[in-house]
Protein backbone atom coordinates (compact mmCIF):
# COMPACT_ATOMS: atom_id res chain seq x y z
CA UNK A 1 0.00 0.00 0.00
CA UNK A 2 0.93 3.92 -0.25
CA UNK A 3 0.56 4.10 3.59
CA UNK A 4 1.28 1.76 6.36
CA UNK A 5 -1.34 1.61 8.59
CA UNK A 6 -3.53 -0.42 11.46
CA UNK A 7 -6.67 -0.69 12.64
CA UNK A 8 -8.18 0.41 9.30
CA UNK A 9 -10.90 -1.42 7.53
CA UNK A 10 -11.01 -3.47 4.16
CA UNK A 11 -14.34 -3.70 2.04
CA UNK A 12 -14.77 -6.20 -0.89
CA UNK A 13 -16.74 -3.90 -3.50
CA UNK A 14 -19.02 -4.92 -6.17
CA UNK A 15 -16.45 -4.42 -8.87
CA UNK A 16 -14.10 -6.97 -6.92
CA UNK A 17 -11.80 -4.13 -6.07
CA UNK A 18 -10.50 -3.89 -2.30
CA UNK A 19 -11.24 -0.53 -0.51
CA UNK A 20 -9.08 0.10 2.30
CA UNK A 21 -10.04 2.76 4.96
CA UNK A 22 -8.77 4.82 7.85
CA UNK A 23 -6.45 3.46 10.29
CA UNK A 24 -3.29 4.61 12.39
CA UNK A 25 0.00 5.14 10.71
CA UNK A 26 2.78 3.77 11.99
CA UNK A 27 4.25 6.75 14.30
CA UNK A 28 0.34 6.36 16.05
CA UNK A 29 -1.22 8.60 13.91
CA UNK A 30 -4.63 8.90 12.37
CA UNK A 31 -5.61 8.26 9.08
CA UNK A 32 -7.96 9.42 6.10
CA UNK A 33 -6.06 8.09 3.45
CA UNK A 34 -7.81 5.32 1.19
CA UNK A 35 -6.73 3.08 -1.16
CA UNK A 36 -7.85 0.67 -3.86
CA UNK A 37 -6.59 -3.11 -4.71
CA UNK A 38 -7.30 -3.81 -8.32
CA UNK A 39 -6.85 -7.34 -8.38
CA UNK A 40 -7.18 -7.38 -11.99
CA UNK A 41 -4.23 -5.76 -12.16
CA UNK A 42 -2.75 -6.66 -8.55
CA UNK A 43 -1.90 -2.83 -8.05
CA UNK A 44 -2.92 -0.35 -5.28
CA UNK A 45 -4.33 2.96 -6.36
CA UNK A 46 -5.09 6.47 -4.04
CA UNK A 47 -8.66 6.99 -3.90
CA UNK A 48 -9.96 9.91 -2.37
CA UNK A 49 -9.43 10.59 1.46
CA UNK A 50 -12.43 10.42 4.32
CA UNK A 51 -13.22 13.93 5.07
CA UNK A 52 -12.65 13.03 9.19
CA UNK A 53 -9.43 10.40 9.74
CA UNK A 54 -10.84 7.95 11.86
CA UNK A 55 -9.66 4.30 13.54
CA UNK A 56 -11.40 1.92 15.28
CA UNK A 57 -13.88 2.40 12.95
CA UNK A 58 -16.50 0.25 10.67
CA UNK A 59 -17.37 -0.13 7.12
CA UNK A 60 -19.83 -1.99 6.03
CA UNK A 61 -21.15 -2.42 2.18
CA UNK A 62 -24.30 -1.39 1.20
CA UNK A 63 -26.61 -3.03 -1.67
CA UNK A 64 -26.06 0.18 -4.11
CA UNK A 65 -22.68 -0.61 -3.99
CA UNK A 66 -21.84 2.50 -1.19
CA UNK A 67 -19.62 2.03 1.82
CA UNK A 68 -20.87 2.94 5.19
CA UNK A 69 -17.84 4.25 7.88
CA UNK A 70 -19.23 4.86 10.93
CA UNK A 71 -17.42 5.90 14.16
CA UNK A 72 -14.02 5.31 15.80
CA UNK A 73 -11.76 7.79 17.17
CA UNK A 74 -8.73 10.20 16.21
CA UNK A 75 -6.34 12.70 18.41
CA UNK A 76 -9.42 14.99 18.47
CA UNK A 77 -11.51 11.94 20.68
CA UNK A 78 -14.15 9.94 19.76
CA UNK A 79 -16.46 10.25 16.61
CA UNK A 80 -19.90 10.30 16.31
CA UNK A 81 -19.81 11.39 12.20
CA UNK A 82 -20.33 8.57 9.47
CA UNK A 83 -19.37 8.72 5.68
CA UNK A 84 -20.40 7.16 3.02
CA UNK A 85 -17.72 6.18 -0.21
CA UNK A 86 -19.37 6.32 -3.56
CA UNK A 87 -16.78 4.31 -5.95
CA UNK A 88 -16.05 5.70 -9.62
CA UNK A 89 -18.88 5.56 -12.08
CA UNK A 90 -19.28 6.06 -15.82
CA UNK A 91 -20.75 9.81 -14.83
CA UNK A 92 -18.97 10.01 -11.34
CA UNK A 93 -15.73 10.21 -9.66
CA UNK A 94 -14.95 8.26 -6.27
CA UNK A 95 -15.51 10.47 -3.25
CA UNK A 96 -17.27 10.57 0.11
CA UNK A 97 -19.67 12.61 1.59
CA UNK A 98 -20.99 12.68 4.97
CA UNK A 99 -24.14 10.84 5.61
CA UNK A 100 -25.38 12.43 9.41
CA UNK A 101 -24.08 11.60 12.62
CA UNK A 102 -24.91 8.85 15.81
CA UNK A 103 -26.61 9.77 18.62
CA UNK A 104 -23.34 8.57 20.70
CA UNK A 105 -20.08 8.83 19.79
CA UNK A 106 -17.95 5.25 19.92
CA UNK A 107 -15.50 3.13 19.04
CA UNK A 108 -14.97 -0.57 18.86
CA UNK A 109 -18.37 -0.83 18.28
CA UNK A 110 -19.58 -3.62 15.93
CA UNK A 111 -22.05 -2.96 12.79
CA UNK A 112 -24.82 -5.20 10.41
CA UNK A 113 -26.17 -5.01 7.58
CA UNK A 114 -29.28 -6.38 6.90
CA UNK A 115 -31.02 -7.67 3.65
CA UNK A 116 -32.95 -4.37 3.54
CA UNK A 117 -30.03 -2.17 3.44
CA UNK A 118 -30.22 -1.00 7.53
CA UNK A 119 -27.29 -1.14 9.14
CA UNK A 120 -27.66 -2.00 12.83
CA UNK A 121 -24.53 -0.42 15.20
CA UNK A 122 -24.00 -1.78 18.58
CA UNK A 123 -22.13 -1.17 21.85
CA UNK A 124 -18.42 0.02 21.80
CA UNK A 125 -16.50 3.21 23.96
CA UNK A 126 -17.97 6.10 23.99
CA UNK A 127 -16.66 9.56 25.64
CA UNK A 128 -15.07 9.55 28.62
CA UNK A 129 -14.62 5.81 29.06
CA UNK A 130 -18.16 4.46 29.77
CA UNK A 131 -18.76 1.33 27.40
CA UNK A 132 -21.67 1.80 25.86
CA UNK A 133 -25.41 -0.10 25.71
CA UNK A 134 -26.82 1.91 23.14
CA UNK A 135 -27.92 0.82 19.97
CA UNK A 136 -28.05 2.86 16.85
CA UNK A 137 -29.82 2.16 13.36
CA UNK A 138 -29.06 3.09 9.70
CA UNK A 139 -31.43 3.67 7.04
CA UNK A 140 -29.44 4.35 3.46
CA UNK A 141 -33.10 6.67 2.92
CA UNK A 142 -34.10 8.01 6.30
CA UNK A 143 -30.71 8.44 8.58
CA UNK A 144 -29.90 7.88 12.09
CA UNK A 145 -32.57 6.57 14.50
CA UNK A 146 -31.94 4.90 17.81
CA UNK A 147 -33.60 1.58 19.01
CA UNK A 148 -33.82 -0.33 22.55
CA UNK A 149 -30.47 -0.55 24.34
CA UNK A 150 -29.07 -4.07 24.69
CA UNK A 151 -29.27 -5.56 28.78
CA UNK A 152 -25.43 -5.66 28.86
CA UNK A 153 -22.59 -3.38 28.26
CA UNK A 154 -20.11 -4.15 25.74
CA UNK A 155 -17.31 -1.76 25.26
CA UNK A 156 -15.09 -3.71 22.60
CA UNK A 157 -14.56 -7.10 21.67
CA UNK A 158 -18.12 -8.60 20.96
CA UNK A 159 -19.73 -10.22 18.20
CA UNK A 160 -22.61 -9.63 15.71
CA UNK A 161 -23.73 -11.82 13.62
CA UNK A 162 -26.77 -11.75 11.23
CA UNK A 163 -28.38 -15.54 12.02
CA UNK A 164 -30.54 -17.62 9.03
CA UNK A 165 -33.93 -16.09 10.60
CA UNK A 166 -32.92 -12.14 10.13
CA UNK A 167 -32.22 -11.94 13.91
CA UNK A 168 -28.61 -10.40 15.06
CA UNK A 169 -26.72 -12.56 18.14
CA UNK A 170 -24.68 -10.57 20.02
CA UNK A 171 -22.34 -12.16 21.75
CA UNK A 172 -19.62 -11.33 24.70
CA UNK A 173 -17.71 -8.43 24.67
CA UNK A 174 -15.51 -6.28 27.63
CA UNK A 175 -16.65 -4.16 30.49
CA UNK A 176 -14.08 -2.42 31.37
CA UNK A 177 -11.10 -5.38 31.94
CA UNK A 178 -14.15 -7.67 32.39
CA UNK A 179 -15.00 -10.59 29.81
CA UNK A 180 -18.74 -10.34 29.19
CA UNK A 181 -20.33 -14.03 29.03
CA UNK A 182 -24.24 -13.08 27.72
CA UNK A 183 -25.90 -12.82 25.06
CA UNK A 184 -28.77 -11.60 23.31
CA UNK A 185 -31.02 -11.44 20.04
CA UNK A 186 -32.21 -8.21 18.35
CA UNK A 187 -35.33 -8.76 16.62
CA UNK A 188 -35.61 -5.93 13.39
CA UNK A 189 -39.15 -7.00 12.90
CA UNK A 190 -40.45 -6.14 16.73
CA UNK A 191 -37.16 -3.78 17.14
CA UNK A 192 -36.68 -5.81 20.46
CA UNK A 193 -33.62 -6.90 22.39
CA UNK A 194 -34.08 -10.50 23.94
CA UNK A 195 -31.81 -12.08 26.27
CA UNK A 196 -30.93 -15.73 25.27
CA UNK A 197 -28.14 -17.20 27.82
CA UNK A 198 -24.62 -17.33 28.25
CA UNK A 199 -21.83 -18.56 27.05
CA UNK A 200 -20.01 -21.37 28.88
CA UNK A 201 -17.02 -18.64 29.23
CA UNK A 202 -16.96 -15.05 29.14
CA UNK A 203 -14.93 -13.86 26.35
CA UNK A 204 -14.04 -10.80 23.77
CA UNK A 205 -11.93 -10.78 20.88
CA UNK A 206 -13.60 -13.57 19.80
CA UNK A 207 -15.25 -14.54 16.77
CA UNK A 208 -18.73 -15.76 15.53
CA UNK A 209 -19.61 -17.36 12.52
CA UNK A 210 -23.08 -19.16 11.12
CA UNK A 211 -22.32 -22.84 10.00
CA UNK A 212 -23.67 -24.36 7.47
CA UNK A 213 -26.21 -26.19 9.95
CA UNK A 214 -27.45 -22.36 10.96
CA UNK A 215 -25.72 -23.09 14.42
CA UNK A 216 -23.64 -20.43 15.40
CA UNK A 217 -19.56 -21.57 16.05
CA UNK A 218 -18.10 -19.29 18.68
CA UNK A 219 -14.04 -20.28 19.01
CA UNK A 220 -11.13 -18.53 21.44
CA UNK A 221 -11.27 -14.69 22.36
CA UNK A 222 -9.47 -13.48 25.67
CA UNK A 223 -11.15 -14.96 28.47
CA UNK A 224 -9.24 -17.32 30.60
CA UNK A 225 -8.40 -15.31 34.02
CA UNK A 226 -5.21 -15.52 35.54
CA UNK A 227 -3.71 -14.40 38.80
CA UNK A 228 -0.73 -11.49 38.39
CA UNK A 229 -0.32 -10.56 42.04
CA UNK A 230 -2.12 -9.45 45.24
CA UNK A 231 -5.91 -8.38 43.88
CA UNK A 232 -5.16 -8.62 40.57
CA UNK A 233 -6.97 -10.47 37.69
CA UNK A 234 -5.64 -10.28 33.86
CA UNK A 235 -7.25 -12.54 31.34
CA UNK A 236 -5.50 -14.04 28.32
CA UNK A 237 -6.59 -15.82 25.30
CA UNK A 238 -8.30 -19.19 26.09
CA UNK A 239 -9.37 -22.62 23.80
CA UNK A 240 -12.52 -23.03 24.93
CA UNK A 241 -15.44 -23.42 22.02
CA UNK A 242 -19.07 -22.55 22.27
CA UNK A 243 -21.87 -23.71 19.66
CA UNK A 244 -25.15 -21.67 19.61
CA UNK A 245 -28.28 -23.20 18.31
CA UNK A 246 -31.14 -20.57 17.70
CA UNK A 247 -33.70 -23.07 18.00
CA UNK A 248 -33.42 -24.20 21.90
CA UNK A 249 -31.38 -20.13 22.43
CA UNK A 250 -28.28 -22.14 24.52
CA UNK A 251 -24.48 -22.06 23.90
CA UNK A 252 -22.95 -25.84 24.10
CA UNK A 253 -19.11 -26.27 24.80
CA UNK A 254 -17.66 -28.29 21.63
CA UNK A 255 -14.12 -29.51 21.15
CA UNK A 256 -11.26 -26.61 22.35
CA UNK A 257 -9.06 -25.46 19.87
CA UNK A 258 -5.71 -26.97 19.92
CA UNK A 259 -3.97 -24.02 21.34
CA UNK A 260 -5.89 -20.98 22.29
CA UNK A 261 -6.37 -18.06 20.29
CA UNK A 262 -7.58 -14.29 20.05
CA UNK A 263 -7.98 -11.63 17.84
CA UNK A 264 -8.11 -13.91 15.49
CA UNK A 265 -10.24 -14.22 11.96
CA UNK A 266 -12.70 -16.92 10.94
CA UNK A 267 -13.84 -18.13 7.45
CA UNK A 268 -16.38 -20.68 6.58
CA UNK A 269 -14.84 -22.63 4.39
CA UNK A 270 -16.80 -24.74 1.24
CA UNK A 271 -16.48 -28.22 3.20
CA UNK A 272 -18.50 -26.73 5.71
CA UNK A 273 -15.68 -26.58 8.20
CA UNK A 274 -13.84 -23.20 9.61
CA UNK A 275 -10.55 -21.81 9.22
CA UNK A 276 -9.30 -20.40 11.85
CA UNK A 277 -5.92 -18.41 11.75
CA UNK A 278 -3.69 -16.08 12.97
CA UNK A 279 -4.41 -13.24 16.29
CA UNK A 280 -2.82 -14.01 19.55
CA UNK A 281 -2.02 -17.30 21.69
CA UNK A 282 -0.13 -17.95 25.24
CA UNK A 283 3.29 -19.37 25.99
CA UNK A 284 3.78 -20.47 29.83
CA UNK A 285 5.41 -16.63 30.61
CA UNK A 286 3.44 -14.10 27.64
CA UNK A 287 1.19 -13.39 25.04
CA UNK A 288 2.50 -14.39 21.19
CA UNK A 289 1.84 -13.17 17.96
CA UNK A 290 0.60 -15.90 15.89
CA UNK A 291 1.48 -17.59 12.30
CA UNK A 292 -0.91 -20.68 12.81
CA UNK A 293 -4.36 -22.02 11.25
CA UNK A 294 -6.51 -24.57 12.64
CA UNK A 295 -9.53 -25.97 11.59
CA UNK A 296 -13.04 -26.40 12.88
CA UNK A 297 -15.21 -29.41 11.27
CA UNK A 298 -18.30 -29.44 12.53
CA UNK A 299 -20.33 -32.86 13.58
CA UNK A 300 -23.86 -33.58 12.31
CA UNK A 301 -23.73 -36.91 14.43
CA UNK A 302 -22.83 -37.84 17.85
CA UNK A 303 -22.86 -41.63 19.39
CA UNK A 304 -23.86 -42.97 22.90
CA UNK A 305 -20.33 -44.97 22.31
CA UNK A 306 -17.60 -44.32 20.12
CA UNK A 307 -16.09 -48.21 19.99
CA UNK A 308 -17.31 -51.69 21.00
CA UNK A 309 -15.34 -54.28 22.46
CA UNK A 310 -16.73 -57.91 22.57
CA UNK A 311 -13.80 -59.31 24.34
CA UNK A 312 -13.26 -62.84 23.96
CA UNK A 313 -15.78 -65.16 22.24
CA UNK A 314 -15.12 -69.24 21.42
CA UNK A 315 -14.83 -69.39 17.66
CA UNK A 316 -18.41 -70.15 15.69
CA UNK A 317 -20.37 -68.81 18.38
CA UNK A 318 -22.46 -65.25 18.24
CA UNK A 319 -21.74 -62.87 20.76
CA UNK A 320 -24.61 -60.88 22.65
CA UNK A 321 -25.88 -57.91 20.84
CA UNK A 322 -24.20 -54.61 21.47
CA UNK A 323 -26.45 -51.02 20.69
CA UNK A 324 -25.20 -47.89 19.91
CA UNK A 325 -27.76 -44.60 19.89
CA UNK A 326 -26.70 -42.12 17.12
CA UNK A 327 -28.12 -38.75 17.33
CA UNK A 328 -28.61 -36.10 15.01
CA UNK A 329 -27.54 -33.37 16.96
CA UNK A 330 -27.11 -30.51 13.81
CA UNK A 331 -29.86 -28.00 12.69
CA UNK A 332 -30.39 -29.77 9.22
CA UNK A 333 -31.33 -33.21 8.15
CA UNK A 334 -28.68 -36.01 7.42
CA UNK A 335 -29.31 -38.05 4.87
CA UNK A 336 -27.59 -41.20 5.37
CA UNK A 337 -26.03 -43.08 1.83
CA UNK A 338 -24.62 -46.08 3.66
CA UNK A 339 -23.93 -47.63 6.83
CA UNK A 340 -21.92 -51.20 7.31
CA UNK A 341 -19.42 -53.35 8.92
CA UNK A 342 -16.46 -55.55 7.73
CA UNK A 343 -14.80 -58.62 9.04
CA UNK A 344 -16.42 -60.57 11.49
CA UNK A 345 -18.69 -58.03 12.71
CA UNK A 346 -22.15 -57.73 11.72
CA UNK A 347 -25.07 -54.51 12.08
CA UNK A 348 -28.62 -54.08 11.96
CA UNK A 349 -30.11 -50.81 12.52
CA UNK A 350 -33.35 -48.36 12.90
CA UNK A 351 -32.04 -45.32 11.44
CA UNK A 352 -34.61 -44.05 8.22
CA UNK A 353 -32.77 -42.47 5.28
CA UNK A 354 -33.20 -39.09 6.40
CA UNK A 355 -32.96 -38.63 9.85
CA UNK A 356 -34.08 -35.10 11.06
CA UNK A 357 -32.93 -32.39 13.19
CA UNK A 358 -32.67 -33.38 16.92
CA UNK A 359 -33.83 -37.12 15.90
CA UNK A 360 -31.91 -40.61 16.85
CA UNK A 361 -31.93 -44.41 15.58
CA UNK A 362 -29.69 -47.32 16.87
CA UNK A 363 -27.15 -49.47 15.39
CA UNK A 364 -26.46 -53.10 16.82
CA UNK A 365 -23.68 -55.20 16.28
CA UNK A 366 -22.82 -58.62 16.76
CA UNK A 367 -19.50 -60.30 16.95
CA UNK A 368 -19.16 -63.81 15.49
CA UNK A 369 -15.02 -65.00 15.29
CA UNK A 370 -14.05 -67.48 12.47
CA UNK A 371 -10.36 -67.73 13.44
CA UNK A 372 -8.32 -67.09 16.78
CA UNK A 373 -6.77 -63.97 17.40
CA UNK A 374 -8.61 -60.14 17.74
CA UNK A 375 -10.11 -58.29 15.01
CA UNK A 376 -10.60 -55.07 14.39
CA UNK A 377 -13.15 -53.39 12.15
CA UNK A 378 -15.67 -50.87 12.46
CA UNK A 379 -19.21 -49.30 11.60
CA UNK A 380 -19.08 -46.76 8.90
CA UNK A 381 -21.47 -44.22 8.30
CA UNK A 382 -21.75 -41.81 4.91
CA UNK A 383 -24.18 -39.21 5.05
CA UNK A 384 -24.64 -35.33 3.19
CA UNK A 385 -23.44 -33.41 6.24
CA UNK A 386 -20.56 -31.13 4.86
CA UNK A 387 -18.44 -31.08 8.06
CA UNK A 388 -18.57 -34.73 8.33
CA UNK A 389 -19.49 -36.80 5.91
CA UNK A 390 -17.97 -40.05 7.35
CA UNK A 391 -17.51 -41.24 10.69
CA UNK A 392 -16.96 -44.01 12.40
CA UNK A 393 -17.15 -46.23 15.36
CA UNK A 394 -14.55 -48.85 16.13
CA UNK A 395 -15.14 -51.97 16.81
CA UNK A 396 -12.82 -55.13 18.67
CA UNK A 397 -12.99 -58.92 19.58
CA UNK A 398 -11.00 -62.04 20.18
CA UNK A 399 -11.71 -65.68 18.97
CA UNK A 400 -10.33 -68.26 20.86
CA UNK A 401 -10.83 -71.96 20.25
CA UNK A 402 -12.21 -72.68 23.48
CA UNK A 403 -14.99 -70.66 25.21
CA UNK A 404 -13.52 -72.25 28.95
CA UNK A 405 -10.26 -70.84 29.81
CA UNK A 406 -8.57 -71.26 33.35
CA UNK A 407 -6.80 -68.04 35.05
CA UNK A 408 -4.09 -68.81 35.55
CA UNK A 409 -3.38 -71.04 32.95
CA UNK A 410 -1.04 -73.05 34.76
CA UNK A 411 -0.17 -73.71 38.65
CA UNK A 412 3.19 -74.40 39.67
CA UNK A 413 2.93 -75.35 43.68
CA UNK A 414 6.30 -75.15 44.49
CA UNK A 415 8.60 -77.13 46.37
CA UNK A 416 6.84 -79.00 49.33
CA UNK A 417 8.44 -81.38 52.03
CA UNK A 418 7.26 -85.56 51.73
CA UNK A 419 4.12 -85.74 53.59
CA UNK A 420 2.92 -82.26 53.54
CA UNK A 421 0.58 -80.53 51.26
CA UNK A 422 -0.17 -77.05 49.89
CA UNK A 423 -2.89 -75.88 47.91
CA UNK A 424 -3.62 -73.09 45.58
CA UNK A 425 -6.49 -72.21 43.50
CA UNK A 426 -7.27 -71.46 39.63
CA UNK A 427 -10.77 -69.59 38.56
CA UNK A 428 -12.40 -71.73 35.36
CA UNK A 429 -14.53 -68.76 33.33
CA UNK A 430 -17.12 -69.31 30.34
CA UNK A 431 -15.87 -66.74 27.66
CA UNK A 432 -18.59 -67.85 25.08
CA UNK A 433 -21.59 -66.95 24.37
CA UNK A 434 -23.82 -69.40 25.46
CA UNK A 435 -23.87 -71.25 28.81
CA UNK A 436 -21.77 -74.44 28.93
CA UNK A 437 -22.83 -78.19 31.04
CA UNK A 438 -19.92 -79.28 32.66
CA UNK A 439 -19.71 -82.97 31.88
CA UNK A 440 -16.90 -84.40 34.25
CA UNK A 441 -13.60 -83.05 35.85
CA UNK A 442 -10.43 -85.16 36.00
CA UNK A 443 -6.49 -85.44 36.90
CA UNK A 444 -3.78 -87.38 34.93
CA UNK A 445 -2.20 -89.13 36.02
CA UNK A 446 -5.11 -90.22 38.57
CA UNK A 447 -2.52 -91.34 41.52
CA UNK A 448 -3.45 -88.64 43.98
CA UNK A 449 -0.47 -86.41 43.58
CA UNK A 450 -3.41 -83.70 42.92
CA UNK A 451 -6.50 -83.61 43.70
CA UNK A 452 -9.08 -80.71 43.21
CA UNK A 453 -12.56 -79.41 44.93
CA UNK A 454 -14.57 -76.62 43.40
CA UNK A 455 -18.18 -74.96 43.28
CA UNK A 456 -18.73 -75.22 39.67
CA UNK A 457 -22.35 -75.63 38.93
CA UNK A 458 -23.96 -78.21 36.21
CA UNK A 459 -23.94 -75.31 33.80
CA UNK A 460 -21.99 -72.48 33.48
CA UNK A 461 -23.67 -69.35 31.82
CA UNK A 462 -22.10 -66.55 30.05
CA UNK A 463 -19.09 -64.86 32.18
CA UNK A 464 -19.61 -67.09 35.19
CA UNK A 465 -16.98 -67.86 37.03
CA UNK A 466 -16.51 -70.87 39.16
CA UNK A 467 -13.42 -72.18 41.54
CA UNK A 468 -10.92 -74.70 41.45
CA UNK A 469 -8.74 -75.97 44.86
CA UNK A 470 -5.78 -78.26 43.95
CA UNK A 471 -3.84 -79.67 46.58
CA UNK A 472 -0.28 -80.76 46.38
CA UNK A 473 0.67 -84.05 48.61
CA UNK A 474 3.92 -85.39 47.26
CA UNK A 475 4.65 -88.77 48.24
CA UNK A 476 8.27 -88.79 47.41
CA UNK A 477 11.35 -86.32 46.55
CA UNK A 478 10.59 -85.82 42.69
CA UNK A 479 9.07 -83.30 40.17
CA UNK A 480 5.68 -84.12 39.70
CA UNK A 481 3.32 -82.79 36.38
CA UNK A 482 0.19 -83.67 35.85
CA UNK A 483 -3.16 -81.89 33.78
CA UNK A 484 -6.69 -81.18 35.04
CA UNK A 485 -9.08 -81.50 32.56
CA UNK A 486 -12.64 -80.45 32.39
CA UNK A 487 -15.09 -81.70 29.69
CA UNK A 488 -17.83 -79.82 28.85
CA UNK A 489 -20.41 -79.59 26.45
CA UNK A 490 -19.15 -76.80 24.35
CA UNK A 491 -16.37 -78.83 22.95
CA UNK A 492 -12.98 -79.83 23.66
CA UNK A 493 -11.75 -79.80 27.30
CA UNK A 494 -10.60 -76.91 28.91
CA UNK A 495 -6.97 -77.58 30.46
CA UNK A 496 -5.12 -76.84 33.78
CA UNK A 497 -0.83 -77.94 34.02
CA UNK A 498 -0.07 -78.91 37.18
CA UNK A 499 3.48 -79.17 38.38
CA UNK A 500 5.48 -79.00 42.24
CA UNK A 501 8.23 -80.77 43.48
CA UNK A 502 9.12 -83.28 46.97
CA UNK A 503 11.13 -81.99 48.95
CA UNK A 504 13.08 -84.58 51.51
CA UNK A 505 11.95 -83.75 54.93
CA UNK A 506 14.55 -85.44 57.20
Amino acid sequence: MAVARESHTATLLISGKVLVAGGQSDASRPLASAELYDRAVGTWLTTASLAVARRGHTATILPDGAVLVVGGDNNSGYLASAERYQPAGPNRSAGWSVTGSLANARTAHVAVLFPNGKVLVAGGSGPGGPFLDSVELYDPNAGWSTTGSMAFHRGAGHSATLLPNGKVLVAGGANGKYPVSSAELYDPTANTWTYTGNMTIGRYAHTATVLTDGTVLVPGGVGQSISCGKACTGYIPTNKVDIYSEATGTFTAAVGLSQPQAYQSTTLLKTGGALQDGGIGTTNICCIVLNTAQIYTPLSLTFSASSLNFGLLQIGQTSPPQTVTVTNVSNHSVKFSSIATSGEFSQTHTCPTTLASGQNCSITVTFTPTVAGTQNSAVTLKDNSPGSPKQTISLTGTGETLSLGFTPGSLNLGSVTVGSSITQSATLTNDGAAAVNITGYSISPADGTFTQTNNCPATLNVQQSCTFQITFTPPDVFTYNATLSVTNSAGAAATLSLSGTGLDGG
